[in-house]
């Protein structure tokens, strides 16, 4: 879908947007990516409303998987790179936060007791974000180099946390195997198997040097890479990291929806 001259129209009506040279093209699979994590956010927020606070943290998480993920729609994500550093970094809190209500889960599958209130969850979310934009804001405008760090972070603190979840959502499943919502806590459980596989294979390609923000880098430095003597696992590893990215968003769409229609 080539969107180059509505976003060229729409730098001419605000002129302090950056001006669009190059063509801006979404394709129906990025904007399906985003619908899913849309669906899985609004659902995860419902249950939040009038349930226990351990969906609230999860409710939370989602809404800011969401927004990390619509910001890939952004063709200006080049120009304001303090904006994407703040992208990297709201994707990195929301699965710090979706992983802490995953683990109140467990504690309150074992204990069927929780304490704290919903508030103190949406104030320390809140505060955590405004920390990092304010960290960032004062550092110096992150180069591609800089970038590049903050997003192996980002696949980073994902890889072993989703590792850390499903670990989690075993044990759930072990003291929830009577409850009628048991399908969907499996269900939750395929989704961080597909999320390890498609950060996991996003941090090997970064990790060797074989991400294209790197092959972009040094296409202006002139530094030299060794991919092409291993084009077979670069495939490999850009198969996976592409199609587990759909299989994450589809599948925690569809986990969302079916949870949904267990509770209701």
């Amino acid at each position: 879908m080539d969107l180059t001259a509505f976003f060229q129209y729409l730098t001419s009506i605000f002129t302090f947007l950056p001006k669009i040279y190059n063509p801006v093209s979404i394709s129906l699979t990025e904007l399906f990516i985003v619908f899913c994590w849309l669906v899985a956010a609004s659902l995860a927020f419902y249950f939040s409303i009038n349930n226990s606070r351990i969906w609230t943290s999860i409710g939370i998480g989602f809404f800011l998987l969401f927004w990390s993920q619509s910001y890939q729609l952004n063709p200006w994500s080049e120009s304001f790179t303090i904006m994407t550093a703040i992208h990297y970094m709201i994707g990195t809190i929301a699965i710090l936060i979706v992983s802490h209500g995953i683990q109140e889960y467990y504690l309150f599958t074992r204990t069927l007791e929780i304490t704290g209130s919903k508030k103190t969850i949406y104030i320390s979310a809140l505060l955590i974000i405004l920390i990092g934009i304010i960290v960032i804001s004062l550092n110096p405008k992150p180069s591609q180099y800089v970038l590049r760090n903050y997003r192996m972070m980002n696949n980073t603190i994902w890889f072993f946390l989703c590792i850390l979840n499903i670990y989690y959502i075993f044990k759930i499943y072990h003291e929830m195997k009577d409850s009628p919502i048991v399908n969907g806590i499996i269900a939750l459980g395929v989704v961080f198997v597909c999320a390890l596989i498609w950060k996991g294979a996003g941090l090997y390609l970064i990790m060797y040097q074989w991400d294209k923000p790197w092959l972009d880098i040094i296409e202006f430095t002139g530094e030299s890479t060794d991919i092409q003597l291993h084009m077979a696992k670069v495939e490999v590893a850009r198969w996976l990291t592409q199609t587990f990215n759909v299989l994450t968003s589809f599948s925690v769409a569809g986990t969302f929806a079916y949870l949904f229609k267990l509770l209701r």
